[in-house]
């Protein structure tokens, strides 16, 4: 008989878009805490807010990509346990990434709150700049553990079967941020600090909500030594946790190195264009993201099952919604780039350059969530050699060298040109490591997951 008809494509339809379409929403949301300081700062203060918070930006991501990364390694094992029937370890799973994000948001806030100075200097921030910078990321950091633990707990909170929950823990903390921005910033007069303050508030939020639905969720089986250091279970979810703290970190990497070349070919400006690039990017590529996060329960579900069938047709829906996105989503900003550039109230002698490089930047769409999702696939099913190549080869070795390469050859319009042509070399290499020439079952049933 095909094994084609050994699935239930109607069951995984319905799973599949239970998991999906929440952590679309989710990811997108969670985008929008950034990007909505970044529409208020920017209609408020102007280019030099814009430019300030974007450079600031990598050291806030730091707190997220930690609290997702962790989140997603516990909530990986979670999945596997729970298609091993064995809800004992998914409980105990849960608790222990609780520990770690505590531990981690406390251990890093005071780390950058020592080293904020440096770091800054680092970016590239000076003058007006490194004020407005020194004055959001200083806030940030004081309620850091909020951030740590509003984002860590959301993956855990959804593949413990409920990711409806957790997108509406994350709209309300949009909802929050909006409503806060607009007291702090225009009601307040509060400026960057307005900003910040906003931002940590909503996430408290989030971190709240997702706080009393995880203890809910865990309680049945709760044991004391649940929330004592297991090093076994951490050393496992530290390990899953490598890919997607790499996954979440590397586009902050990406924005650092072209802040960079924005600086030496066009200055403060192109720093300024360079940040509604980077906010309309966050939001194409967290909705794409959030395709691989969704499935990502249900590969690891699958693993955890045996059901390798299942795993693979679900990698394939997942592979063309996004195709089907991403080409929705180019020809959305390409559309839209003028009033992209308006929205952020970006001054009108660089308006035209800012719609250009939408335009140019809009081109890795068709190629991004390829990678996404086969990354997702494999950190997802413990093959996580694959996931990390994917994810550290490209601000290691792709990045440096096709911002090199093209800003040589066309100045600042090789900034916005080298982020497309890191996409396509990305995904050729997925689809490489993806092929069923390799041997991915081998490695996949060597890994064994512990009691």
């Amino acid at each position: 008989m095909n094994k084609e008809l050994k699935i239930d494509k109607k069951r995984i339809n319905k799973q599949f878009m239970h998991y999906v379409i929440p952590s679309m929403i989710a990811m997108l949301f969670s985008g929008f805490y950034s990007i909505v300081d970044g529409l208020f700062v920017g209609n408020s203060i102007g280019n030099v807010g814009l430019a300030a918070i974007n450079l600031v930006y990598p050291i806030q991501v730091v707190l997220n990509a930690t609290a997702i990364g962790i989140g997603i390694g516990g909530s990986v094992l979670v999945s596997i346990y729970r298609g091993e029937g064995k809800e004992k370890d998914m409980e105990h799973s849960a608790m222990q990434t609780i520990m770690l994000l505590v531990f981690f948001g406390i251990v890093l806030p005071i780390f950058f709150l020592g080293t904020k100075g440096i770091i800054l200097k680092f970016l590239g921030a000076k003058g007006a700049i490194f004020t407005g910078a020194d004055d959001y990321i200083t806030t940030i950091l004081l309620g850091g553990m909020l951030p740590v633990l509003g984002n860590g707990l959301n993956p855990i909170v959804r593949n413990q079967g409920k990711p409806i929950k957790a997108t509406q823990n994350m709209v309300a903390g949009l909802i929050t941020n909006i409503v806060l921005d607009y007291v702090y910033i225009y009601r307040m007069d509060l400026g960057m600090f307005g900003a910040a303050l906003a931002t940590i508030t909503a996430q408290g939020v989030v971190a709240i909500m997702n706080i009393i639905y995880v203890v809910k969720l865990n309680h049945k089986n709760f044991k004391m030594d649940y929330i004592l250091p297991n090093l076994a279970k951490i050393k496992k979810i530290m390990k899953i946790a490598v890919s997607p703290f790499g996954q979440t970190i590397v586009p902050s990497i990406i924005i650092i190195l072209t802040n960079w070349k924005c600086i030496e070919y066009g200055g403060d400006g192109a720093v300024a264009i360079y940040s509604v690039i980077s906010y309309v990017l966050a939001c194409a590529q967290l909705l794409i993201q959030g395709i691989g996060d969704g499935v990502q329960p249900l590969f690891s579900y699958y693993f955890g099952a045996n059901k390798d069938e299942e795993l693979h047709y679900v990698y394939n829906k997942a592979f063309f919604l996004c195709s089907v996105f991403s080409v929705f989503l180019m020809f959305l900003t390409m559309i839209f780039s003028v009033q992209l550039a308006k929205y952020f109230n970006i001054s009108s002698e660089l308006m035209n350059e800012t719609a250009l490089a939408l335009k140019t930047t809009s081109f890795a769409y068709l190629f991004f969530g390829i990678t996404r999702v086969t990354s997702a696939y494999f950190y997802a099913t413990n093959n996580t050699k694959f996931s990390n190549l994917l994810i550290y080869i490209e601000p290691i070795v792709i990045a440096p060298a096709m911002l090199w390469i093209f800003t040589e050859f066309f100045k600042l319009s090789g900034v916005w040109m080298a982020y497309p042509a890191i996409q396509v070399i990305l995904s050729c290499i997925s689809l490489v490591l993806k092929s069923p020439n390799l041997n991915h079952k081998k490695e996949l049933n060597t890994v064994a997951i512990e009691a």
